[in-house]
């Protein structure tokens, strides 16, 4: 009995030891140039204090209108798509009809969206499509929401049977 509790202690100093000597910072000579993991790392992130130049607000985006490449106009942007880590997936974009009679919306990949700014000009979108080749395109779907009516519930468990 008394050697398993050896044993026992044994083993746990030891592992406490790698552990410990694992948390320790290495430590550098007066001629080394190595630093610390620490004073290497990046900073956390934190807050956003202000928008700069080449940033837009999605509010701003929204109702913006685009540009094809040949500088005609094709529509406006209706929404953005966004996925669950925040990334931009791409913008929804109203093409054709009048007045938002007949009008379908296609979705393109944010990578396709040119931001302009500028002093002589109107802020804008561009994107190197035609008005024909986004009319051509699939139209985009938003995804249903599933109603209270249309959802199915199965019980937790199951009802006792009958005697």
């Amino acid at each position: 009995m008394k050697k398993i509790k050896l044993l026992t202690v044994a083993a746990a100093s030891l592992l406490a030891s790698a552990a410990i000597a694992q948390q320790t910072a290495p430590t550098t000579t007066p001629g080394s140039s190595t630093m610390p993991p620490a004073a290497t790392a990046a900073p956390p992130a934190t807050f956003i204090g202000m928008q700069t130049a080449d940033q837009i607000m999605a509010s701003d985006l929204i109702g913006m209108s685009v540009r094809g490449a040949g500088d005609e106009s094709i529509g406006e942007i209706n929404d953005v798509v966004l996925a669950r880590d925040g990334r931009v997936i791409g913008a929804v974009i109203g093409v054709g009809g009048f007045l938002g009679i007949g009008e379908k919306s296609v979705a393109v990949p944010f990578q396709m969206v040119e931001m302009v700014r500028g002093p002589n000009t109107t802020d804008h979108v561009v994107i190197r499509k035609t008005k024909d080749e986004l009319k051509a395109a699939p139209e985009f779907k938003e995804r249903e929401a599933p109603s209270a009516t249309n959802t199915t519930r199965t019980p937790a468990q199951p009802a006792p049977a009958a005697r």
